[in-house]
């Protein structure tokens, strides 16, 4: 008998930072004028991510969005964008435990919090 995984209780996304300063001033802390570059190199990545799921096609595997949207929220939560890590779970977790979800309406919401999250940086990053 196989037994599944119950699915994780997770906190409405409302409820998330659209990015956490804190975060964001621990890198800063950490590696000092360096992460400003690395900041810029997970929003690239989170970028592209977001594109391959864009831009799957019919042949795109479960596995490959689940590994997309695993990345996404990993490189979401590293540069404290909550909300985005709370969305890119979401998603994984549906492919994980194999829900069915709206796709293209998941991936309208990663989108339109990724540009929020793009305008926060940049405020942060530019003091």
């Amino acid at each position: 008998m196989q037994i599944r995984s119950m699915a994780k209780i997770v906190p409405d996304p409302e409820s998330q930072l659209t990015l956490d300063d804190k975060v964001i001033e621990q890198l800063k802390q950490d590696m000092g004028e360096d992460a400003v570059m690395v900041i810029e190199s997970y929003i690239e990545s989170i970028d592209e991510f977001l594109s391959d799921i864009e831009n799957r096609t019919v042949r795109t595997s479960s596995n490959d969005l689940h590994r997309w949207a695993h990345t996404i929220k990993s490189s979401a939560a590293s540069i404290g964008a909550m909300r985005l890590a709370h969305l890119a779970a979401q998603m994984e977790n549906s492919y994980r435990d194999r829900v069915r979800i709206d796709l293209h309406e998941q991936l309208h919401d990663m989108q339109k919090e990724y540009q929020r999250v793009n305008v926060s940086i940049e405020k942060v990053t530019s003091s």
